[in-house]
C-alpha cells in the first residue's frame, strides 16, 4: 500500500486538490472504476466524490430518465436525495415520515401503469431513525414500484 502510495505521489502530486469534477479524471480513478464493476459482476462503476453527489447524480438520472415516473419520498429524506429529485424533473409525492400506511395511501391513488420509486434512507442521517424497510419492501412488490435506498 505505502508502495503504491509513492507511486501515485510521484505521478500526480500530493495536496488538497479538488473534487474529480475540479481536477479531473486520471488513471487511478479509471482502475478503481473497472476493480470495482468486476468485483460485483458487472459492466460498470462509477465513483462519486461524497454520498450527497452519489445521491444528487444516481437519482437525477434514475428519476428522470423513465417517463411518466412518480417518486414517492419519505419527508425527511436528505438534502441530497431532495436535490437529486429536484433535478430530475420527476413527480414526486411526499409521504408522512417512515408512515406505512400513508405510503401506501399514495401509491395507492395513483394509475397503476406509471412507473413508481420509492426513495428512502434506511437509517436517517440526521435524526437515527431506522426505516421499516420489510413493509416498504412488501409495499413496492405489490404496486410494481422499484425502491431506492
Amino acid at each position: 500500500v505505502i508502495e503504491a502510495m509513492k507511486e501515485a505521489i510521484d505521478a500526480f502530486g500530493a495536496g488538497s486538490g479538488g473534487s474529480r469534477n475540479i481536477g479531473g479524471t486520471n488513471h487511478y480513478h479509471v482502475l478503481l472504476e473497472k476493480e470495482l464493476a468486476a468485483f460485483h459482476g458487472k459492466e460498470a462503476a462509477l465513483l462519486f466524490s461524497s454520498g450527497y453527489t452519489a445521491n444528487d447524480g444516481a437519482l437525477s438520472v434514475l428519476a428522470g430518465r423513465m417517463p411518466g415516473t412518480i417518486v414517492y419520498s419519505d419527508a425527511l429524506n436528505h438534502a441530497s436525495i431532495i436535490d437529486g429529485l429536484r433535478h430530475s424533473g420527476a413527480q414526486k409525492r411526499i409521504f408522512r415520515h417512515n408512515d406505512v400506511a400513508h405510503l401506501e395511501e399514495l401509491i395507492a391513488d395513483d394509475p397503476a401503469d406509471r412507473p413508481k420509486l420509492i426513495v428512502l434512507e434506511s437509517v436517517y442521517s440526521m435524526s437515527g431513525d431506522i426505516a421499516p424497510l420489510a413493509e416498504i419492501a412488501d409495499i413496492a412488490k405489490r404496486y410494481g414500484a422499484s425502491t431506492f435506498l
